[in-house]
């Protein structure tokens, strides 16, 4: 009586330059009071996940990703601008250990600036001893958005709040070339949406051009696949 599950998607969130043999995912844990106010709800796979150990086996297949959600091939002259919360990291840890492996070896790289949303500096801040080590090599800026602690974030919730604040260094990197991914939640990728729409609107208009919300939202569509890239996940 029941439907067939549906296959859960995970972005690969290592990079094979870095340890070929070994290939990691993100994942998150549901598990909280059910909204019937009966009981709680777990979620499936996540669970599933974290009840694995060393040397049990489970079942995977491994498919080709958006062939447009990959590190630019000129990485010395394509900055990045990476948005992301929660697991949404994912593809961006991969990237980022891909290019501290290639700073490491000696390769120059563009900068790379990488938005990022989480609820507080201890709670769930991914991948934290990583991402500071990389950063510390100029491997990746990351800029964080504290949504129960914003003072330790520039007085910024969310990512959308953090990205308008620093939007001068956005602009800087995308007038050298460079190229835009976003991976998250339906919330959190129109949330930035809507504040990359006021930043192209306010800039248009500070150069005498058409600042309307319609003209900056063609521009934004002109640009998808372009120069920014897009992955959603519910």
């Amino acid at each position: 009586m029941l439907p067939p599950m549906r296959p859960r998607h995970y972005s690969i969130s290592s990079s094979p330059l870095h340890n070929a043999a070994v290939c990691s995912i993100t994942y998150g844990v549901i598990d909280a009071a059910s909204l019937s106010g009966h009981g709680r709800f777990v979620g499936v796979t996540g669970s599933y996940l974290s009840s694995l150990h060393a040397g049990d086996q489970a079942q995977v297949s491994v498919r080709k990703s958006n062939k447009l959600f990959h590190l630019p091939p000129d990485a010395a002259n394509t900055p990045l601008i990476m948005f992301a919360a929660g697991t949404g990291l994912a593809p961006f840890r991969g990237f980022v250990q891909e290019r501290a492996t290639q700073l490491a070896a000696g390769r120059a790289l563009a900068p790379a600036l990488l938005f990022l949303g989480c609820r507080s500096a201890t709670a769930d801040r991914l991948y934290a001893r990583e991402m500071d080590e990389w950063a510390s090599l100029g491997a990746v800026d990351v800029r964080y958005a504290f949504s129960r602690e914003p003072e330790r974030s520039a007085g910024c919730k969310y990512v959308q709040e953090r990205m308008l604040r620093d939007r001068q260094d956005i602009f800087d990197l995308w007038d050298r070339g460079g190229k835009v991914f976003l991976c998250g939640g339906p919330g959190m990728v129109e949330g930035v949406r809507t504040a990359a729409k006021e930043m192209v609107s306010q800039r248009a208009k500070e150069q005498g051009l058409d600042g309307t919300e319609e003209r900056a939202e063609k521009w934004l569509k002109e640009m998808r696949n372009e120069r920014i890239v897009v992955d959603v996940f519910a």
